[in-house]
């Protein structure tokens, strides 16, 4: 794994518009949807936004997790690492800790809904296809 911190922020970092070119470069929206949202939905019981930087504070990647508006329980929400920092366990790494943190907070459930090309990731995670109109995948905590 590329030696990497996992924080847990306490508001968006400057340096997250850096990390939405990246995204957007690959055709994702999330981070971009991160910063028209704000930091606000990472606030609420429960919720909570992590980033995983490198050894000179470069932003490698984000994550967090929120209330569901789908559902019940919790959701993982704009979750992105970028392509550089892939395959080396970061992105595992920002995952454990934002399901680390659900689990602490009594959770019981946790939804996403993720790219077909992300699929195997979170299935490696320990989430489960499922179908939802609103989720691709569930995990029980």
């Amino acid at each position: 794994m590329t030696a990497a911190r996992i924080l847990r922020l306490d508001a968006l970092p400057p340096d997250v518009a850096l990390l939405d070119a990246a995204a957007r470069a690959e055709g994702f929206r999330m981070v971009g949807t991160l910063l028209a949202e704000g930091f606000a939905p990472f606030t609420a019981p429960g919720c909570a936004l992590f980033a995983a930087r490198d050894p000179v504070g470069s932003l490698l990647g984000i994550g967090g997790i929120t209330r569901d508006p789908h559902g019940p329980g919790l959701r993982m929400r704009r979750f992105y690492v970028r392509p550089q920092a892939r395959r080396g366990g970061l992105g595992r790494a920002l995952a454990m800790a934002v399901l680390d943190h659900a689990r602490a907070s009594g959770a019981s459930c946790i939804r996403l809904r993720a790219p077909a090309s992300a699929a195997a990731f979170w299935e490696g995670c320990g989430f489960t296809p499922m179908r939802a109109a609103q989720a691709t995948h569930g995990l029980r905590l």
